[in-house]
């Protein structure tokens, strides 16, 4: 189906502390996050087997506004804009397994107007996943992700795993964009709770000291999700928890920063996490 969502986070105001562990004297820092979603099917096909062939495309911008108090934007940025236009199949190859093709671009930075992003800040990706539908519920696969992240292109393994239990009770469990785990109760047609476990992030690309460098911004959030189911269309889910963990640092788009730890040390303490959605299925 296709449907559109928009969201909003907030990360309340904790403590910085540096790549040595230590925490920075008055440095602060909270974040909002925008987000919009839209995915779009341009053709769906179903089989005599009941086996779903379709293409859509899938485009997604966010941006990321950290209010930092004391802290040196060598340290930390203050904006990170992220836009993402993807194509994407599923082909079936038998009734058990399936193919999950993509090819995409999008612009990473830190620029707040058009006209100052150039071609640095543009990465494209494509990909292709085997996956094995296990049962009705569960679908595990793997494949091979293209993406030019550290300014050439590069082959990583790219991971499928999608469970997914609905009823009275719901448990899902995904990791293919991002992580995202719920457990929880379906009251009635309208009013679900779930405990939900999520891992997200935003990146930038840009020149720090003459160097083609990337700054991620990354964070695992827990808490509960009331959702408003208004009608077969439009739900609301609103969340309340905490963030326990986000962590902000710089790397140069090498392969050997990619894999050092020495630069992944920056975070900030737990705070109070707080989001609002709402989704729209045509």
């Amino acid at each position: 189906m296709a449907q559109v969502s928009l969201k909003t986070e907030y990360f309340g105001s904790s403590g910085y502390i540096d790549n040595d562990g230590n925490k920075m004297e008055n440095g602060k820092g909270s974040a909002t996050i925008y987000s919009g979603n839209i995915k779009i099917p341009i053709s769906v096909k179903m089989s005599k087997d009941s086996l779903v062939s379709a293409w859509m495309v899938d485009i997604a911008g966010t941006h990321a506004s950290l209010d930092n108090k004391n802290i040196s934007q060598d340290l930390v940025l203050s904006n990170i804009t992220n836009l993402q236009l993807s194509l994407i199949t599923i082909r079936p190859l038998n009734p058990k397994w399936s193919l999950i093709a993509f090819l995409g671009a999008g612009v990473y930075t830190n620029e707040t107007q058009i006209s100052r992003v150039n071609g640095n800040s543009i990465l494209g990706s494509g990909g292709a996943l085997f996956v094995k539908k296990i049962n009705p519920k569960l679908g595990l696969g793997g494949g091979l992700a293209l993406t030019n992240t550290l300014g050439y292109p590069m082959l990583f393994p790219a991971l499928y795993v999608n469970y997914n239990s609905e009823g009275k009770y719901t448990f899902r469990v995904s990791m293919m964009n991002g992580f995202q785990a719920a457990a929880g109760y379906n009251f009635n047609k309208k009013v679900a709770l779930h405990l939900i476990a999520e891992m997200n992030g935003q990146l930038a690309m840009l020149q720090k000291e003459g160097k083609n460098v990337m700054f991620t911004h990354q964070y695992f959030v827990t808490g509960l999700r009331p959702e408003l189911k208004l009608n077969k269309h439009i739900s609301l889910p609103i969340t309340l928890g905490v963030n326990a963990m986000r962590a902000v640092y710089f790397n140069e788009r090498t392969l050997k920063s990619l894999f050092s730890d020495k630069t992944t040390h920056s975070k900030f303490d737990f705070s109070l996490y707080a989001a609002a959605e709402i989704k729209y299925r045509f």
